[in-house]
């Protein structure tokens, strides 16, 4: 059965062995999940027939995590007094109904992973729950309705109207944030959510296109094994009618897609455009005119990821600040011009994601290729690189002392309480390293692994720059250290295989924008001398 497309109201058979039901939109970050199991009165017998956050097994049902959430059944073992499984979407309480949110469409996929259904959640507005779909027995069967029945109570509200106490349900809303978090965990949080939701979409489609093809093999596989249908204008009919079906069904698969990537293209677009300049695209507004943000931004922007089946749609690749891991830009891939591009794109974002002091740069370039790009950060009185660029051996050795002190300072400092030891020194560190391990010795390779462990957790964050080959036949310190990194690639399109459906993304490295006195003058800026 290929995916279809519910109305409210609908019902259709369902001949899978479990379903499982997830929750699509740039909104569902925010939304709870959960499921109701219920008797042919639709009431609960208790409530350890709710699956929820707290209690997130049932027999038969089971919340998966995940940003957003899934619920999966296992219809053979929901027992025989449960006559449906209802499928709930919510929002807490003190967060804004279901109506202000973008659409939400939930999801049904078969026991295999193979979307089945889709039903789009329109016309909602003061909801703050809603049964979005139910699973219902049908005789010795199951079938599976749409349902789209909202609460303006909530969940408490729903619970209830099915039979629960209200103090049955979970616990009002959790404290807010602290402030300014709120803003920055949203956003990271909506990210992740269009980026699920359009890799979801892309397996949904290759699946699709995988069952089309296995039916035209069969089909043609048939049509070769019955001696009827061999030659002749029989056989011409029979491999038409295969040919056909195949073309139509990935129609159908391409054509759910495409609406899928319209949606989240016009939620991309309007999330970017509320993005600080760290994690904007060049072509923001956020650029223009930019000054040092009084708040440090929950992320930035390495670069942006596309699959082959829509090139036109770049999601950006966002990494949570401080970065919990070294950055290795493999320059295997692409020449030291490019290179060198790409780390004075990355240091701009940088110091764009914090407030002004917040982040030093120390650099490291023997070979003296990239210094000259960061220029402008080198100026007299610049409060961001007040060491030049270690351009020798000896100079580099400091640079590295320097930064192993500070760890330990930090690090002795916050154990003991006493982080105004600091002198109210509390900027976090950037080490940029040009064209590492060339010319380095064991020594400085060690004291940058040091750096790469243990400079996270004391505000020290490192960039480095150099080639893979030469690592495969260097030291074992150096080959761990690489494979420990995050690496970003160079060359455009390379793969990089997403952590929930495998799918394969293509990787554009970020270089900048086309106006490199753009650059400079972010540059400046931050450095308090423009």
């Amino acid at each position: 059965m290929s995916s279809l497309e519910l109305a409210k109201g609908q019902n259709v058979p369902w001949p899978h062995a479990g379903a499982l039901l997830e929750v699509a939109g740039s909104s569902v970050a925010g939304c709870d999940v959960s499921v109701l199991l219920v008797d042919e009165g639709r009431r609960a017998a208790s409530s350890g027939d709710f699956v929820f956050s707290d209690a997130p097994a049932a027999p038969g049902a089971t919340l998966e995590p995940g940003t957003p959430a899934r619920v999966r059944l296992d219809l053979a073992a929901i027992p025989a007094r449960v006559h449906a499984a209802l499928c709930l979407i919510s929002v807490d309480a003190h967060r804004p109904p279901l109506g202000d949110l973008p659409q939400i469409t939930a999801v049904l996929r078969s026991d295999d992973g193979a979307e089945r259904a889709r039903f789009a959640l329109a016309g909602l507005t003061s909801e703050h729950a809603v049964v979005a779909v139910e699973v219902y027995r049908r005789g010795a069967g199951w079938k599976l309705r749409a349902i789209g029945q909202g609460y303006d109570g909530g969940l408490a509200q729903a619970l209830s109207e099915h039979g629960l106490e209200v103090d049955q349900a979970p616990a009002g809303p959790p404290p807010p944030p602290p402030p300014g978090t709120a803003d920055g965990e949203r956003l990271l949080r909506q990210a992740s959510a269009i980026f699920e939701d359009a890799a979801r979409s892309t397996a949904g489609l290759r699946s699709s296109v995988d069952y089309a093809d296995r039916r035209r093999d069969e089909a043609l596989a048939a049509i070769v094994a019955d001696p009827r249908l061999r030659s002749g204008p029989a056989h011409q009919q029979a491999a038409a009618a295969a040919e056909g079906e195949h073309a139509d069904l990935v129609r159908r698969a391409r054509e759910r897609h495409d609406d899928d990537l319209r949606q989240l293209s016009a939620e991309l677009g309007d999330y970017e455009a509320r993005l600080p300049a760290a994690m904007a695209p060049w072509t923001s507004s956020a650029w223009r005119g930019w000054r040092p943000p009084a708040l440090p931004a929950p992320a930035v922007r390495v670069g942006d990821l596309h699959v082959a089946e829509a090139p036109w749609l770049r999601l950006p690749m966002l990494l949570g600040l401080p970065l919990p891991r070294a950055l290795w830009i493999d320059t295997a891939t692409g020449p030291g011009g490019v290179a060198v591009r790409n780390v004075r794109s990355l240091v701009t974002r940088l110091l764009a994601a914090y407030p002004a002091g917040g982040l030093e740069v120390l650099v490291i370039d023997l070979g003296r290729a990239l210094a000259p790009a960061l220029t402008p950060l080198a100026q007299p009185g610049s409060r961001v690189m007040t060491t030049p660029a270690a351009t020798s051996a000896a100079a580099a050795r400091e640079v590295l002392d320097a930064l192993v002190r500070r760890v330990d300072l930090v690090q002795m400092a916050r154990s003991g309480n006493a982080m105004d030891a600091l002198d109210g020194d509390r900027a976090d560190r950037l080490l940029v390293v040009h064209d590492f391990p060339t010319a380095f010795d064991d020594a400085a390779v060690g004291r940058v692994r040091h750096l790469v462990d243990e400079g996270p957790s004391a505000g020290v964050q490192v960039l480095l720059t150099g080639e893979h080959s030469p690592v495969l036949d260097g030291s074992p310190l150096v080959s761990t250290l690489f494979r420990e990194s995050l690496r970003l690639p160079l060359e455009p399109d390379d793969h990089i295989a997403d952590a929930w459906t495998g799918t394969s993304w293509r990787f554009t490295p970020d270089l900048g924008p086309d106006d490199a006195g753009m650059l400079d003058g972010v540059l400046r800026s931050a450095a308090g001398t423009g």
